[in-house]
């Protein structure tokens, strides 16, 4: 079991600015406090297939969502060569972000719809002529009652996020074709910043990775069990294969945001190349990997 307070949660994010204008460390930890109803969250593991869950277990409320910048990363980049090949799909993208994979995969040939609780990424996506809607996941049965069912349903960083995973996969029951392929996009469990400590972490993860921004550490073996309990099985695992160089820039990149950015280039080039011998280490001793894992499965 691991339990952090909300304090230590709140100096890391107010500490890393990821709320824009509202980074202040008062105003997060009023958030924290609002949204969780607790000073103090712990994270335990599953014997079985070591999922670990977040008690309490309680997203961020729409308008205390963090700022984020969206770009496509690996699963989504995957998931489009594979769409480049295939016949045109009705395809789902649940948290659809700014519609950055909508306009990919419409731009394919395919039927692209996308929901998402964030307002003004919603708009984005409008904007740019695509078919997104506000929506809570919860509201996906009622929202597409009496419309042709889903081919492909898409979470692409999503599932962590979740704080009722068994009642919005019910609903991703109702509107999925019965033939229908779905896809997971979410942070390894193997995932280099997991396997290394760096100025970032608080206690076992990554200072994102705890409630209310992610309140699952998700498995292959946990996926794998929950997705057969609503009628799903696994057909490929994919994890995001780990770059050397990529990883241990990253790594000295976040020592020097924490340094303040005072590192001078010689100095970050060092610490480049002490992080390089570290992750090496991680690959072939630790079984280290990129960032993301993919799952892709079908309806049973």
């Amino acid at each position: 079991m691991e339990s952090v307070t909300v304090e230590v949660i709140a100096e890391a994010w107010a500490k890393e600015r990821w709320h824009g204008k509202d980074s202040s460390l008062e105003k997060i930890r009023a958030y924290l406090l609002a949204d969780l109803g607790a000073s103090e969250v712990e994270f335990w593991q599953c014997q079985q297939c070591a999922l670990e869950f977040a008690l309490p277990m309680r997203s961020w409320s729409a308008n205390h969502y963090p700022v984020e910048e969206h770009s496509l990363g690996f699963d989504h980049l995957t998931v489009l060569n594979e769409l480049a090949v295939l016949p045109p799909l009705r395809i789902l993208d649940i948290g659809c972000a700014d519609g950055q994979f909508l306009a990919r995969a419409s731009a394919l040939g395919h039927d692209l719809t996308g929901i998402d609780f964030a307002a003004e990424d919603v708009e984005t996506a409008r904007l740019n002529g695509l078919n997104a809607y506000v929506a809570e996941v919860g509201q996906l049965g009622r929202m597409f009652e009496g419309a042709s069912r889903f081919k492909l349903i898409t979470l692409f960083q999503i599932i962590e996020h979740l704080d009722e995973p068994d009642k919005i996969f019910s609903q991703i029951n109702e509107i999925a074709d019965h033939d229908a392929r779905l896809i997971i996009g979410c942070p390894s469990d193997r995932r280099y910043t997991r396997r290394l400590t760096h100025p970032q972490r608080i206690n076992r993860s990554d200072f994102w990775d705890y409630p209310p921004q992610h309140t699952l550490r998700w498995t292959p073996k946990a996926l794998e069990a929950f997705l057969r309990r609503h009628g799903w099985e696994i057909e490929t695992i994919a994890y995001e294969p780990l770059t050397l160089i990529g990883a241990a820039a990253h790594l000295a990149c976040l020592e020097q945001s924490t340094a303040n950015g005072t590192t001078n280039g010689w100095r970050r080039r060092l610490n480049t190349l002490g992080w390089l011998v570290k992750v090496s280490g991680s690959k072939f001793f630790g079984r280290a990997t990129g960032m993301r894992l993919l799952i892709k499965a079908r309806r049973l």
